[in-house]
């Protein structure tokens, strides 16, 4: 998969205005959840994305304590670019958008992850990602 795809992707289910805020939207959601992650499970996730992309993930610490809601504020602090009236659909948007993008697998295990931190409303009830 190419990085101008999952940004496409990005826009489309953001419904985002071009191409940049949906780069903007995915830089702050992933580097905020690679912040809430374990270490290991990003670095698989990592290796399935494009670089740039995955890149967001490692780029700081990992294996933080927060919750939902310190999650949906730290996106709407680091995007720069993108509405974050709805911080909320900018992860689903994104989050869906990896999941689809990385093995079944690896999707099942972030999906169960996300549920056990108590981040499940990241993942969306339909489009891509969803939970079938």
């Amino acid at each position: 998969m190419e990085r101008h795809d999952f940004y496409g992707s990005v826009q489309f289910e953001a419904d985002l205005a071009d191409e940049a805020d949906a780069r903007d939207a995915t830089q702050a959601v992933l580097s905020a959840l690679g912040e809430r992650l374990d270490e290991t499970r990003l670095q698989r996730i990592d290796g399935e994305l494009p670089a740039e992309i995955g890149d967001h993930l490692v780029e700081g610490a990992s294996g933080r304590r927060f919750d939902y809601d310190e999650f949906l504020e730290r996106i709407t602090e680091r995007a720069d670019r993108a509405d974050t009236g709805e911080p909320e659909a900018l992860a689903q948007a994104v989050v869906g958008t990896a999941l689809e993008h990385i093995s079944d697998e690896e999707a099942e295990g972030l999906r169960d992850r996300l549920e056990e931190l108590e981040f499940g409303a990241a993942i969306p009830e339909t489009g891509p990602g969803a939970r079938s």
